[in-house]
C-alpha cells in the first residue's frame, strides 16, 4: 500500500471573542426646580435627570477581526413636570430628541448628560443639554425653549448647537 503524502487543508473557524464592558448605572438624580408667573398664575418646573437601568446605548470599539469588544451604558433621560394648580403636565426627553442637530456619528454612541434651566421669560423655557460619550470628553451642547401654551409644555424648539470638548 502507497501511504497518502497529500496533506489535508485543514479549515477551522476561529470563533471570535466577544468583549463587554458594562458602563455603572448612574445612581444619582440630579433635581432643579424654578417657581415662575405666567399672567400672574404661579407655576413651578421640575427636571430630574437620571438613568435607566437598561444598557441601551451600545457602541462597537473592535479593532481586530479576531475579537468583538461592546461597551454599553445606560440611557439617561430629563424628566420635566409643570405644577400649575391644579394641572400637572409632564414630559420626558432623552437623546432621541436630539438626533436631527448631531453628527450621525456622534449621535450614535452619545447619551444624554446633563439638561439644565437657562432661564424662564414669559411662558418660554430656555434650557440647554450636554450630550457625551461615556468615558470620553467628546461632548456637544444643545440649546432649545419649550414653549408653555395652556399650561402645556410644548415641543422643544433647537436653537443651536455646539462642539463643546474632546
Amino acid at each position: 500500500m502507497k501511504p497518502h503524502t497529500e496533506l489535508k487543508n485543514v479549515h477551522s473557524e476561529k470563533k471570535k471573542d466577544t468583549i463587554n464592558n458594562y458602563w455603572a448605572l448612574v445612581m444619582d438624580t440630579i433635581s432643579e426646580k424654578k417657581e415662575f408667573k405666567i399672567s400672574e398664575l404661579r407655576n413651578t418646573l421640575e427636571l430630574k435627570t437620571y438613568s435607566l437601568n437598561d444598557s441601551l446605548i451600545v457602541r462597537s470599539l473592535s479593532q481586530g477581526e479576531d475579537q468583538i469588544y461592546l461597551d454599553h451604558s445606560h440611557t439617561t433621560v430629563t424628566d420635566f413636570k409643570l405644577l400649575t394648580d391644579p394641572i400637572v403636565d409632564q414630559k420626558r426627553i432623552d437623546r432621541t430628541d436630539f438626533k436631527k442637530s448631531l453628527i450621525p456619528e456622534f449621535y450614535a454612541e452619545c447619551n444624554l448628560y446633563t439638561t439644565k434651566i437657562d432661564s424662564i421669560k414669559g411662558n418660554i423655557i430656555y434650557l440647554n443639554s450636554s450630550l457625551a460619550i461615556p468615558d470620553t470628553d467628546n461632548i456637544w451642547s444643545v440649546w432649545y425653549l419649550i414653549k408653555i401654551n395652556n399650561n402645556r409644555l410644548g415641543d422643544l424648539e433647537i436653537k443651536e448647537t455646539d462642539y463643546v470638548g474632546l
